[in-house]
């Protein structure tokens, strides 16, 4: 009769012998941040007796009298009144005159030839700068205001200086109106013409 196998405790694997595996690359992980906590509350600090707490200034008192300088509104500047028709007849005579001179030196400083007639004939130029020096006098009393020339004697001082200048217009221009010095010379002929058609005196 077969006797039992019995087993030893050294048949047993030992404990010892058993290896468990470990992840190589174990992380830990980390516990949640909490959240931001709120700030605590200020303590409130008593201010004792007889002293009022104050609150956000909305407004700053300036110096006395500061404020009502500020505030007072300044008047608006007064405006220019409109200008009279005899004002603008002044302004529009001595704006013609003024223009008719200006040509009547650029027709006889300049020519075609290169020949100015301030040199060829000295003493016409001079004579048609002088008739047209005696265009501006209607204006010129008016704006002068302490001009002791009558307007309408002032006009008719003025008429005779353009017809000096037609004089001078037919005798010197005319010959040779279809040049460029021609075309200017007759412009400020017509130009100081226009100043003492429009001249206050006349007007009035």
């Amino acid at each position: 009769m077969s006797q039992p196998t019995t087993t030893t405790p050294d048949a047993m694997p030992s404990t010892q012998a058993i290896t468990v595996g470990t992840a190589p690359h174990a992380t830990a992980q980390l516990p949640p941040v909490p959240a931001e906590a709120a700030p605590a509350p200020r303590p409130s600090v008593d201010p004792g007796p007889g002293v009022q707490p104050t609150g956000p200034v909305g407004f700053v008192p300036g110096l006395p009298g500061a404020g009502t300088a500020g505030a007072t509104a300044v008047p608006p500047a007064a405006r220019r009144p409109p200008r009279t028709p005899e004002q603008r007849a002044t302004l529009r005579c001595a704006g013609l005159a003024g223009l008719s001179l200006a040509l009547l030196q650029a027709g006889l400083l300049v020519g075609a030839d290169g020949t100015a007639l301030w040199s060829a004939v000295p003493l016409w130029s001079a004579f048609a700068t002088l008739g047209t020096l005696l265009g501006l006098l209607p204006a010129a009393g008016r704006l002068a205001r302490r001009a002791r020339l009558d307007p309408a004697t002032a006009w008719q001082v003025a008429a005779g200086g353009l017809t000096g200048v037609a004089v001078f217009w037919v005798l010197v221009v005319l010959p040779g109106v279809a040049s460029d010095r021609g075309f200017v010379l007759t412009a400020a002929l017509v130009a100081l013409g226009a100043a003492l058609w429009t001249a206050p005196a006349r007007r009035g």
